[in-house]
């Protein structure tokens, strides 16, 4: 008797390229639908202009005023700030703030130098904003 063989069928393989495309769009659909981090609002009064409550200003004229003043360091990617000519380390601020607060200032203006990283101006904003102070005005040249 004659045998004929029958081929075996090939099998197919499954294309993973569509599959790779869907979990591709699944990744970047969850990477830009979620939060990473907290998004809070950071309130600041930009000028020099005098304050809302001009006669209240006046009457505590014993109040003492905070003035923070950040200035770049050349070669260096942190920036030195002075609190009322005290100079300070940054994670000392907030502390050097609720100080002052609690001797009873309210307000106080940031003066950026020439050449600021505005990341570390807005690490000062938020590290004031932390403390036990009312506002900040940001006085820019």
């Amino acid at each position: 008797m004659i045998s004929i063989e029958t081929p075996l069928a090939r099998r197919k393989r499954i294309p993973l390229t569509p599959l790779i495309d869907v979990i591709f769009i699944l990744i970047m659909f969850f990477l830009l639908s979620s939060t990473f981090g907290v998004w809070r609002p950071l309130e600041v009064a930009l000028g020099g202009g005098a304050p809302a409550g001009g006669a209240e200003a006046q009457s505590n004229a014993s109040v003492p005023a905070v003035l923070i003043v950040v200035k770049s360091v050349p070669g260096e990617d942190l920036s030195a700030v002075t609190v009322n000519g005290n100079e300070l380390p940054l994670a000392g601020l907030a502390e050097e703030l609720n100080r002052l607060a609690e001797a009873g200032a309210r307000d106080a203006v940031l003066l950026p130098g020439k050449g600021t990283d505005f990341q570390q101006v807005v690490r000062i904003l938020d590290e004031a904003r932390t403390s036990k102070l009312t506002s900040v005005r940001l006085h820019l040249d």
